[in-house]
């Protein structure tokens, strides 16, 4: 069973309807809509109990907490095995539930997210779709990508809980804080973000404080594991640039490779970074474009990276010479048949060995 959890606080009438008839629309039934309501009025009282379904479960709130303390209290009501996520103001795609669980079934994981897109006021119109990368331990780390549709496994949420210090980023804190064995992403769009005046996807500045509460998260969640970084607000909303101290390498001993991005001369990305066939991302972009979801321009784990590009840690020096055939002291690669092909059985070699490969776009060589 999953506990579709919903913290209230005074919603639009009618997004707050569409809502719980976007829940029982959904194909797969066994499912209860915990609605843990802490606003100042009494409509959204009076809507919930307008519906008869005995799976909505309304509960008013003695006072009104804030995001974090409203989601401790919807969970302590819920008893399905998982938790989902849901504001008060979006929509639920009418299988997302059916993908959840069959997911749950497939693997067993213990905190799955789903791929999103943004919807208009009327909920009839809807756009940028969010398709995101399978768990992406770096890129998560330079924003909250995960974010909808979020489910966890009720004991562990129970466990964890959501902490009011970081309200705004709530579920990037508790990401940071979830142990990362058994993520899995169902790579279809299954929630819907409705944008309207006063919410996060229509209006972006309205909520500065939550990027602020994402960074302190984060700067918390480096201190916790006792890795030395520098965390600053990026040049894209709600991302954040890592700098690692002294370097990657000796700040994180999982880290074996470290890459960035190849330009030609007209300033456009010609490599750099691969995927698992060997193909480049990014191809043609100018340096300075971002990309969908910025990924071009933000730092994340990698399959590959070019090493005409790179620095290795020295567990890997003679990997590194077997596979190029010149030692790592004096490699300066500018040009050579099959560099990128051996640099991606390099970089899957090191991965085998348990080694994580990271791509960093601030990290950039020029090649004729």
């Amino acid at each position: 069973m999953i506990s579709v959890l919903v913290p209230v606080c005074d919603p639009d009438g009618r997004f707050f309807r569409e809502l719980i008839e976007s829940v029982l629309a959904q194909t797969y039934g066994n499912w209860e809509l915990i609605l843990a309501d802490a606003g100042m009025t009494q409509e959204a009282k009076e809507i919930a109990l307008s519906y008869s379904d005995p799976r909505i479960r309304y509960h008013r709130l003695e006072k009104n907490g804030g995001i974090s303390e409203n989601t401790n209290a919807a969970a302590a009501f819920a008893q399905g095995d998982y938790v989902a996520f849901l504001d008060h103001d979006d929509l639920l795609t009418p299988d997302a539930l059916f993908e959840a669980a069959g997911e749950i079934v497939r693997t067993g994981a213990e905190i799955l997210y789903t791929d999103e897109d943004k919807c208009d006021a009327s909920g009839a119109r809807f756009f940028e779709p969010n398709r995101k990368p399978d768990f992406n331990l770096d890129y998560f780390q330079a924003n909250n990508y995960i974010c909808h549709f979020l489910l966890m496994k009720r004991e562990l949420f129970l466990a964890l809980g959501l902490r009011s210090a970081y309200d705004g980023a709530q579920d990037y804190d508790l990401m940071l804080r979830a142990p990362k064995s058994e993520i899995a992403h169902i790579g279809r769009v299954l929630y819907h973000w409705r944008t309207h005046s006063r919410s996060t996807a229509g209006n972006p500045g309205s909520k500065d404080y939550a990027y602020e509460a994402g960074k302190a998260a984060l700067e918390d969640h480096f201190r916790e594991c006792r890795i030395q970084a520098q965390v600053t607000h990026s040049r894209h909303r709600g991302f954040y640039d890592v700098t690692y101290l002294p370097d990657i390498f000796t700040a994180r001993k999982d880290v074996g490779v470290l890459g960035g991005k190849l330009i030609n001369g007209r300033r456009r990305i010609v490599g750099g970074l691969y995927d698992e066939e060997g193909n480049a991302l990014f191809l043609g972009m100018h340096e300075q474009e971002s990309g969908p979801m910025h990924r071009a321009d933000t730092m994340q784990d990698a399959a590959a990276v070019d090493v005409r590009c790179m620095q290795i840690r020295p567990e890997l020096y003679s990997l590194y010479e077997s596979v190029f055939g010149v030692s790592y002291d004096t490699h300066v690669m500018q040009s050579g048949a099959g560099l990128k092909e051996l640099s991606v059985i390099f970089c899957r070699s090191a991965r085998s060995l348990g080694y994580r490969v990271v791509w960093d776009p601030r990290i950039v060589r020029m090649i004729r």
